[in-house]
């Protein structure tokens, strides 16, 4: 057996939709936190959108490829982990970031079991403005506190800046993940992504915050419809673009479906929205009914944007008008 300092050690990364781990991961990684990892990314969808936002070097961050709605990475993660111990210039530490709809208490069970690494800790990272409609949502909520259970450290990210519903959420929060060392991020988050996406035109569509009222999980309202597409009732699909596509009308359209639709992620070829006409990629984030839109400097190989949500009729429905914008759904 090798001894302790001869394991790597190993970072789980986790966090519902939305929540920030890329953000954060890259805060890490500016702030020279990081210093010779490898860098596992998993991600929903047929391409890994997350993989090109790692701000990291290219040949040590990894796309795990399952690209499914799995709690469980299986064999995947396995596989990657067997390699990266045997590359002749071994990490000084591996980081995994999960999907938002991953378990990150399975993935820990797959570190520990696997020999010549050390599991570090489990991190997990809640958006604070969203996590009371989470915790009652009855397609997504056990998998939210599943996660939070989990944590070995909580970062709470856009508390709410009223003192007394802080303090009750976080205490809330500690109480949703009891063995956690709970930690509230800086937040310049929410404002800079408005005043990011007013610049270049662009709206922000922000959720109506509830007031902190602890309730039991309700059930989903008669307008949705759910179907079984994926663990948690919960739909995917990745709609790729071959052609220099209008911002407003994505902006629409995913308005139209916020019902539906838990999280947009993608990087497009666009025609700006506002005042703002000229031709140029862009990054798109959707989650928690707040859209931003960022400029893209780096290249990207192609226009896509994944897609995901409560399965149904209305999903499906977001689809279809995406490939009618002149999209075409990869495969699964």
């Amino acid at each position: 057996m090798r001894s302790h300092e001869q394991q790597i050690p190993l970072t789980v990364i986790a966090g519902f939709l939305g929540a920030g781990k890329t953000s954060w991961l890259n805060a890490r990684i500016a702030a020279g936190d990081v210093g010779d990892a490898l860098i596992l990314v998993n991600d929903v969808g047929a391409v890994n959108v997350d993989v090109a936002s790692i701000e990291y070097r290219d040949d040590r961050v990894v796309a795990l490829s399952n690209g499914c709605l799995c709690c469980s990475l299986g064999g995947t993660l396995a596989e990657q982990l067997s390699q990266a111990l045997r590359i002749k210039e071994r990490p000084a530490e591996i980081i995994i970031e999960a999907s938002g709809v991953a378990d990150p208490a399975r993935i820990a069970d797959i570190a520990r079991l696997a020999p010549g690494l050390r599991l570090e800790e489990v991190v997990v990272l809640v958006d604070a403005s969203q996590a009371m409609r989470l915790a009652a949502d009855a397609l997504v909520g056990n998998l939210w506190q599943t996660q939070l259970a989990a944590a070995q450290r909580l970062l709470v990210n856009r508390l709410p800046a009223e003192s007394r519903s802080r303090e009750a959420l976080l205490c809330w929060l500690g109480e949703q993940a009891l063995d956690a060392r709970l930690e509230i991020l800086p937040s310049p988050t929410l404002a800079s992504e408005e005043n990011r996406a007013l610049e270049m035109g662009s709206r922000v569509m922000a959720a109506d915050a509830p007031a902190f009222t602890p309730r039991r999980p309700g059930k989903i309202p008669d307008a949705v419809s759910v179907i079984s597409a994926g663990p948690h009732g919960l739909a995917h699909d990745s709609v790729s673009f071959t052609k220099v596509i209008d911002a407003s009308a994505v902006e629409s359209l995913l308005h139209e479906h916020g019902d539906v639709l838990l999280r947009a992620k993608g990087f497009i070829r666009c025609r700006g929205a506002g005042q703002i006409k000229t031709e140029c990629w862009r990054s798109l984030q959707l989650s928690g009914g707040r859209l931003v839109w960022r400029p893209q400097a780096t290249a990207v190989s192609r226009s896509v944007l994944v897609c995901i949500g409560r399965g149904g009729e209305r999903f499906a429905g977001l689809v279809r008008c995406l490939e009618a914008l002149g999209g075409q759904v990869l495969e699964r």
